[in-house]
């Protein structure tokens, strides 16, 4: 007899999203089964027909699978949603239905890691596992020494100080930033919070990935291994 799975773990293995993403479509209610909404706990058979928003999701019976390191440029919504008049992530061809690990919003360029499989996504996302970003940061003016030292031990945003991270000179307007956390727009916002004004964030590494020689629009496949601790 096939054994029963919660919802969130069949989609995330499916390569449909993340465990993060899937609990989200509950908590909305966006999901049903026979007819019956989903809520958080309920697991389903494997291969059971799952409906979002009232239409069929279409779930591959197996899935290959990808790691791809794609060069996001300025101006892309890290969505693959259609939106009219916006570049979205769904305007690439990615070889195959993948997801973004994170996010990097439209203003910002650099590394973005897809993926089919929802595990690694979980494990690539969430903070307990720490996994490094990271960033060159040009700013409007020199970020002063008395500056890089509240980054580096931590800034309130949204009455919770942000988590330690590394940050180095490069030169007058450029800094690089590391981070193990990553909440949205953090960087812009703790750099506005002292200051100063983000002209410019490239996203150069997670974890051992490296953007290396990536130009605008690259996709690059990767092995598994390289994500592994």
């Amino acid at each position: 007899m096939t054994e029963s799975i919660r919802v969130q773990k069949y989609l995330s293995q499916k390569g449909i999203c993340s465990r993060r993403q899937a609990e989200i479509y509950v908590r909305e209610g966006r999901l049903s089964v026979d007819g019956t909404q989903l809520t958080l706990g309920d697991k389903v058979v494997p291969g059971a027909l799952i409906f979002m928003d009232g239409a069929p999701m279409d779930i591959p019976e197996e899935v290959a699978p990808m790691l791809l390191a794609f060069y996001k440029p300025r101006g892309v919504e890290s969505t693959l949603k259609v939106i009219d008049k916006t570049k979205t992530l769904a305007n690439f061809n990615f070889g195959g239905r993948v997801f973004p690990i994170g996010r990097l919003d439209k203003d910002s360029h650099g590394l973005l890691l897809l993926t089919n499989d929802g595990e690694l996504a979980n494990k690539l996302m969430h903070p307990r596992y720490e996994k490094e970003k990271e960033y060159l940061i040009q700013t409007d003016k020199k970020m002063e020494d008395k500056d890089i030292q509240a980054l580096q031990e931590g800034i309130m945003l949204d009455e919770k100080k942000t988590a330690p991270c590394k940050v180095e000179v490069i030169n007058d307007d450029t800094v690089a930033i590391t981070l193990k956390e990553g909440r949205n727009r953090q960087i812009r916002r703790m750099c506005v919070e002292l200051g100063y004004e983000v002209t410019d964030l490239l996203r150069v590494r997670v974890g051992k990935v490296h953007l290396k020689d990536l130009k605008p629009g690259d996709i690059k496949p990767l092995s598994f291994s390289i994500v592994k601790d």
